[in-house]
């Protein structure tokens, strides 16, 4: 079995030797995203909250394009610079994903790419 590389244009394209997402099989790898803002490249700097909704937005972004949609979002990791933010980064998750409840590992790190906040990155399947 081969993997088949996503690429769309709704997502940032990627920084470095990397896929946006893989699909193996009927499973999508999406890369971990950013807050930034596709075609313009513009990296959000405001507040968690912007920046948690703009990379779960990325995220869907590339899971559509590689035949999901948010229902077939399985698991999702969040990386976060600071403690003090899980309890936003969760606000935004859940209205995010409403009822819908992807298994999820939340882990602070020292720091992300371009002083964000925020890196998300998923594993879901195709319909």
């Amino acid at each position: 079995m081969s993997l088949i590389n996503i690429t769309t244009y709704d997502a940032p394209l990627p920084g470095g030797h990397y896929s946006q997402a893989v699909i193996s099989g009927n499973m999508i790898f999406v890369s971990g995203q950013l807050p930034v803002v596709p075609l313009t490249g513009d990296r959000l700097t405001g507040d968690i909250s912007e920046q948690t909704l703009q990379a779960l937005k990325n995220v869907l972004s590339i899971v559509k394009a590689a035949g999901g949609d948010i229902t077939t979002i399985a698991r999702t990791t969040i990386y976060t610079t600071d403690v003090k933010y899980w309890e936003e980064v969760n606000r935004v998750y859940a209205d995010f994903f409403g009822p819908l409840l992807p298994a999820r590992s939340i882990i602070t790190v020292a720091g992300l790419h371009h002083g964000c906040l925020v890196e998300i990155e998923a594993v879901a399947f195709t319909l």
